[in-house]
């Protein structure tokens, strides 16, 4: 029985969890959704490169730093820049946010990422300890 469980763990459990919870608010279910497609350690870098340009942007934006080219700004638009479509679509998903808001969102969703990463080595040492 474990053995079948194991076989066929999904590892995007808990995004298809935060995909359904209807208390979840609707953008953190958005972005869990935009996550499924994603690798495991790619997934998991992408979100959290983009969780600390946020974050970087709204302590910025907290100490009133409005210049155009601010290290912040600067390496959102290299992160856009690089052209994955997995962080665009991030973007996008929260860029009409407050940027605290949208780092807060962006921030759980790295902590889902690499949960869900975690959990291959375990997942992997009991397949092969099964066979």
């Amino acid at each position: 029985m474990i053995a079948d469980y194991l076989a066929t763990f999904d590892f995007n459990l808990p995004l298809i969890d935060a995909v359904n919870d209807p208390d979840l608010a609707e953008v953190r279910s958005e972005i869990a959704a935009l996550a499924l497609r994603e690798g495991l350690d790619s997934g998991y870098y992408e979100s959290q490169e983009l969780a600390e340009a946020f974050l970087e942007a709204a302590r910025e934006a907290n100490a009133g730093i409005t210049d155009l080219d601010s290290p912040a700004r600067d390496r959102l638009v290299d992160i856009l820049d690089r052209g994955s479509s997995y962080q665009r679509r991030l973007f996008d998903a929260v860029a009409t946010l407050p940027l605290a808001d949208a780092a807060s969102d962006l921030v759980w969703l790295a902590d889902v990422m690499r949960n869900r990463a975690d959990m291959y080595r375990p997942v992997e040492a009991a397949r092969r300890s099964m066979r």
